[in-house]
């Protein structure tokens, strides 16, 4: 069974220096290195779901992947909420697959909250 994987990506961004770009030119620059640092590593998301799906057959189903990036680019506190199917091993997966991964960093004095949207269809 070919699994989907549909992503969508929403942030928040938080900074507190005032010699940067507004908070808008900041949140879409952070936004689209994001996205496309993400986009680079999908086929690490797809292998998790794609075992995930091998484990349990017609499996469907979503997850929210949040995390804090900080200014230099790397994720702290990731967790998965929201997640309507039960599978450990898809959620230590996940983690690690995000935990591994370094993101350009974004603003002096800033971090921006991320949530990654995983649908599996």
């Amino acid at each position: 069974m070919k699994a989907k994987v549909l992503i969508a990506l929403s942030m928040l961004f938080a900074a507190s220096c005032s010699n940067v770009p507004t908070r808008e030119e900041s949140l879409d620059e952070t936004q689209k290195e994001t996205s496309h640092k993400i986009n680079q590593n999908q086929t690490a998301f797809q292998t998790c779901i794609r075992d995930a799906v091998k484990r349990t057959p017609g499996l469907k189903g979503q997850a929210t992947l949040v995390w804090i990036q900080n200014d230099e680019g790397y994720v702290r506190n990731p967790r998965i909420r929201d997640m309507n199917f039960k599978d450990a091993e898809f959620e230590n997966c996940i983690l690690s697959q995000i935990k591994s991964m370094k993101f350009p960093p974004s603003a002096e004095d800033s971090r921006t909250k991320v949530s990654l949207e995983l649908i599996v269809q």
